[in-house]
Formats: structure tokens, sequence, C-alpha cells
């Protein structure tokens, strides 16, 4: 309780610190292109109008920007708001790692936090990726009880979809018919509660929120460099889809090699590739995780379970190392301490380099596909290194 006591003290000290320094270098947030569009052409979210991400990661920003739509306050006003997300994160991330490696929790949770891609990703972006993490570090922080890591999954899996992907790993781990129906009996009750309001209002637009990731391509990965694309996240993303259903949109709108958002594949076996590497890993793993007697040896390969997940996507981009890097940091505490933060700086320098080839002109002389696909090989590289040593981990 006092270590716990003490962190946060530290964890708030850092927040007054960062918010100052942010504030005064003028990082703060900036409205995105749909919640403009939807306050100037009056549709509403899930019924009028399709939104990027499901209704908990979404809504407070729309509700922020319609009430304070004067640049300044909202950038405020959401630049708190994600502050506060990365320290309920960090807090969630040293609750986790307490209860498996009491004596790393304070380095490791204040490491990450103080990281500059976690930093600039979770308070500068007008997207709730922080608070999905925390959901998922949460529910792994109770994983004695699979009511309440339901509930937790669901609420992550309605702020964004991908922790959703941790109840593969929870319901090959828990033993007895008696607690996966729990997990998943409080997870769709806690996704059809929340969502209650949108089905009753348009349940095909609802739908279509999640469909439309389905016709996403390759984003900056081994399988899109394999592929021959090398664009950006978002680029070519036509405004007029997000008005009608994700199949209407996929009936009018032809598919490309060029754009990610309606991606035509020159090797149509690859996307199946990634998804099978994805289970085949994560049931592995999570299998591993059910023999295991321990119990913090089973969240640390539950940890890699969801590591292994992001991994073998066909979808890479700066952004994922804020989602990846705790997962990672729980899968390791077994390692070697220096080893493990090595790994971890590897991982934070690959994600700047890749950071600078999308927000700065620094690579433009030789265009961006050389140095992106540099930085996508480096971080291939460091998936394979990750999943090699930890066959030789040792505990710490």
């Amino acid at each position: 309780m006092l270590r716990a006591r003490r962190f946060l003290q530290v964890e708030l000290l850092y927040a007054v610190t960062l918010s100052t320094i942010m504030i005064f270098l003028g990082f703060l947030p900036v409205s995105s292109f749909d919640d403009v569009f939807m306050k100037e052409t009056g549709l509403l979210p899930y019924i009028d109008f399709r939104p990027g991400y499901p209704p908990v990661g979404k809504l407070a920003y729309h509700f922020l920007y319609n009430l304070f739509s004067r640049t300044s306050v909202y950038s405020f006003s959401a630049f708190f708001f994600n502050l506060s997300a990365l320290l309920l994160l960090g807090t969630a991330l040293y609750l986790c790692i307490s209860k498996l490696q009491p004596r790393r929790a304070f380095t490791l949770a204040l490491l990450f936090m103080m990281m500059p891609s976690v930093i600039y990703f979770s308070v500068t972006h007008a997207h709730a990726d922080t608070l999905a993490v925390a959901a998922m570090l949460f529910a792994l922080y109770f994983i004695d009880n699979p009511w309440v890591c339901g509930a937790l999954c669901g609420v992550g899996t309605l702020t964004k979809f991908y922790p959703a992907s941790l109840l593969l790993p929870l319901l090959i781990y828990y033993k007895g018919i008696k607690k996966k129906v729990s997990l998943l009996y409080s997870f769709m009750f806690v996704v059809l509660l929340l969502s209650i309001p949108f089905l009753l209002a348009d349940p095909l637009m609802y739908l279509s929120v999640a469909i439309s990731h389905t016709l996403r391509g390759p984003s900056e990965s081994i399988f899109s460099l394999i592929d021959g694309y090398y664009g950006h996240t978002g680029f070519l993303h036509p405004t007029f889809d997000a008005t009608i259903y994700s199949w209407q949109f996929a009936a009018v709108y032809n598919q490309s090699s060029y754009d990610h958002f309606r991606y035509l594949w020159k090797i149509p076996a690859l996307p199946y590739i990634s998804l099978g590497l994805q289970m085949i890993f994560m049931i592995t793993i999570s299998w591993i995780a059910k023999k295991r007697q321990d119990q913090k040896e089973s969240m640390m390969f539950i940890s890699l379970a969801i590591f292994s997940y992001f991994a073998f996507s066909t979808f890479y981009n700066p952004i994922i190392h804020l989602i990846q890097v705790p997962f990672l940091v729980l899968a390791t505490l077994n390692w070697d301490n220096r080893a493990q933060i090595g790994m971890i700086f590897a991982f934070e320098t690959v994600n700047i380099v890749h950071s600078l080839v999308w927000f700065t002109p620094i690579f433009l002389y030789t265009g961006t596909q050389l140095p992106l696909a540099l930085a996508v090989v480096l971080r291939t590289i460091l998936y394979v290194a990750v999943f090699l040593n930890f066959a030789k981990r040792r505990t710490a």
C-alpha cells in the first residue's frame, strides 16, 4: 500500500510537470476531421454518420468538440482528458507489474509513461487507445474474477475493437465451463448495454462501424512490404463513405493496390497467413499459460499472447507502440532486468524512427518508401527477437 501511494504521488507530480511542458511547447490535440464534419453538417454519430471508432472511444472527443467548438478550448479539454487516461494506464500497468514483480513495478511503470512516443501519442491525439489498453490491463489484474474480466473487456472493446482479442487467451486459460460462460456473459452484457441507444437508433449503421474495419488492407507491416504497399495509414480515405453502410461503400468504391481503406491484395493469401499466425501463436501461448501452475507465469504468457496478436498483424504504425509495449513489459518480467529494459528501449528507438518518417520532412529527399520500409523491417526483427529470447529467458 505504501509503495502504491508513493507511485501515485510521483505520478501526480509527473502529470503536473508533463502538462506544463507540453502546453508550453504547444503540443495539444486538434479536432479530428469527422468531428468537424459532423458538427458542420448536423449529422449524428452512429445514426447518420459512421465514425471510425466505437462509442466509448469516440463520443468523449465528439462531445468535447461540440461543447467547446473554439479550437483552443477544445484542445485544452481534450489534452487533460488524454492526460487522465495516461495516468489511468500508468496505474493499471503499475498494479499488474506489482502483482508479478513488485520490485520492478515503480521503475517500469514510470519508464513506460516517460517514453517520448507514449507521451506524444497518448496526449496529443484524439483517439482512445490509452483507455482501451488500460481496460485490458485492469482485466489482467482482476484475472481471478471472470465476471470483472469480461466486463472490462467489453468496455475496452467499445473503446477500440482490439481488446476483444483478450477473450481468446482468457477462454483458454479459465478452467471449467462456469468461468468461461461468466466471462462471455459479462462481456456481451456490457457490450449490449452500452450499445442500446445506437442499436435502437440504427443497428445497421452501428454494425457498419465494425464491418468497415474488415475492408481495410495492410498498413506498414511486413506483410504490406511483401505485397508491395508502402502507404501510411489513412491515405485516400474518402469522406462520403461514412454516411452510408459499409457494404454499400464496398459496392461503389473500387478496390485498389494503393488504398488502405479499400485495399486490393496482390498476394491474396497474405491476410490469411497473418490471421493464421495470430491464431496459432495466441492459442499455443494461451495453452501454455493454462498449463502453468503459477498464476504469475500464466499472466506473463497471456501478455505474450496479446503481444503476438500485434506482432503478426498486417497493421503496424507508431501508435501500435503505445498499445503493445505494456504487454511486452509484462511478458518479459522474468527476463534479466537489463535484457528487458534493453528490449524496451530498442522498441522505443525503432518507434522514434518510424514516427520521424510520419511527422517530419527529414526523409523526404529519399522519398518515404525507403525509410518507412526500414522502420517496418527493424520492428519485425525486434518481434522475432522477443519470441526467440523468450524461449531462453531466465527468472530474474
